[in-house]
C-alpha cells in the first residue's frame, strides 16, 4: 500500500509538472491567437490526437474497450472535455497578464477549493470528509501565497 502511494504522489508531481509547462505554452500561444481562439486550438489539436490514440485501442482491443462505458459516464466526459475549454481558454487569458508562477498558484488555489468542497460532501463517488478550520486555514494561506507571488507595479 505505501508502494502505491508513493507511485501515486509521484505520477501526480509529474502531472504538476506537466501542467507547468503546458501551462507557458498555452501562455504564449495565447498572447498571440487570443485566449479563446487557443483554448480552441489547443482542445481540438488534442482531441485529434486523443482519436487517433482511441483508433489505435480500438483496433487492438475491439469494441470490448469500449462496451463498459455507459450513457451517465458518457454524458460526465463529454462535460469534463467542454469544462477543458474554458480552462484552456482561462489559462490563455490569464498567465500572460500575471505570470506563469501566479497563474498557477491561483489555478491550485481555485482546484483546492473544490477539492475541499467535493470532500466536504463526498461528491464524484468519494468519500466525506468532514471540513475543518485546519482545512480552511490550508486554503487561506495558499490565497495569501499567491497574493506575494503576484508581480506588484
Amino acid at each position: 500500500m505505501q508502494r502505491l502511494i508513493l507511485t501515486s504522489l509521484i505520477v501526480a508531481l509529474f502531472s504538476g509538472l506537466a501542467i507547468g509547462v503546458q501551462s507557458s505554452l498555452i501562455s504564449a500561444a495565447g498572447k498571440n491567437t487570443g485566449a479563446m481562439l487557443t483554448g480552441l486550438l489547443v482542445n481540438t489539436f488534442a482531441g485529434i490526437a486523443a482519436g487517433l490514440l482511441l483508433l489505435v485501442v480500438y483496433t487492438r482491443q475491439g469494441n470490448t474497450a469500449f462496451s463498459a462505458i455507459q450513457a451517465p459516464t458518457l454524458g460526465v466526459i463529454v462535460a469534463a472535455g467542454l469544462l477543458g475549454i474554458g480552462i484552456i481558454a482561462g489559462i490563455a487569458y490569464a498567465l500572460p497578464k500575471v505570470g506563469v508562477a501566479a497563474g498557477l498558484s491561483m489555478i491550485i488555489t481555485g482546484q483546492m477549493t473544490m477539492g475541499v468542497f467535493v470532500d466536504t460532501f463526498g461528491l464524484a463517488d468519494g468519500q466525506s470528509i468532514p471540513l475543518s478550520w485546519v482545512r480552511i486555514g490550508g486554503l487561506v494561506l495558499l490565497a495569501l501565497g499567491t497574493w506575494f507571488i503576484v508581480p506588484k507595479g
